[in-house]
């Protein structure tokens, strides 16, 4: 098979991974996303609060329950080792295997990256990652978060927790916990002057009288003949 047709069959490949069903990822509702090298851990919450009442004899008692927003905790992971697994790398792969003079191209085209790299601030994958959460979080960007379970809308990031041993200096586990964001709607409403009304003592608009102070009431005898 020709280079082109290697290129093409993995094009094709690559194409059909994509369109599947979304990577897991954080996709923002405005536009860009952040997706993960790989998801080691997800973390699911779903509450609901029960009120609680004391009574003057016997335990408490309840009488109203809603639910609390969702939250979920995802445990993400980036390196600065080249993937292998990538849709990109893939077509690499198949046009290196096919020509010498592919190779040579693919190298230069790769040491070019690298020096467009160096002149963006020589940033690596995880502190590019990194950044991008916290640029995110300050930003209160919503996300929609797609997990191998549910999908979360409305979600903003919580907390960003990164560690940093000797073990991961060229790697990065980042704990990015979400919380969702329950929308309310708000209405304006213009209430008319209580002038034109034919009730405004029922229909109009609280006017404050000042301050009242309490008249004495007036003394009925009950047992009084008529």
């Amino acid at each position: 098979m020709s280079i082109l047709g290697n290129v093409a069959a993995a094009g094709q490949l690559s194409l059909q991974l994509l369109t599947i069903k979304p990577k897991r990822g954080f996709y923002a509702s405005t536009d860009g996303a952040i997706i993960a090298q790989a998801t080691v851990e997800e973390m699911h919450s779903d509450e609901t609060e029960i009120t609680e009442h004391p009574v003057e004899q016997g335990s408490t008692i309840s009488d109203h329950a809603f639910s609390r927003p969702s939250e979920v905790i995802v445990t993400c992971g980036w390196s600065n080792s080249p993937s292998g697994n990538s849709p990109i790398n893939a077509l690499i792969g198949a046009a290196a295997n096919a020509s010498p003079v592919a190779q040579a191209i693919i190298g230069a085209v790769q040491f070019a990256g690298g020096i467009i790299n160096l002149l963006n601030g020589g940033q690596d994958t995880i502190t590019t990652a990194y950044n991008s959460l916290l640029s995110a979080q300050q930003n209160r960007i919503l996300f929609d978060v797609y997990t191998g379970k549910r999908v979360y809308q409305n979600m903003l990031i919580k907390s960003v927790v990164q560690t940093t041993d000797q073990h991961t200096e060229n790697s990065s586990l980042i704990r990015v916990s979400f919380r969702q964001i329950l929308m309310a709607v708000t209405q304006t409403v213009t209430v008319p002057d209580s002038s034109v009304m034919a009730n405004p003592e029922q229909n109009g608009s609280t006017v404050n009288m000042g301050t009242q102070s309490l008249l004495p009431s007036p003394t009925y005898n009950v047992n009084a003949a008529p």
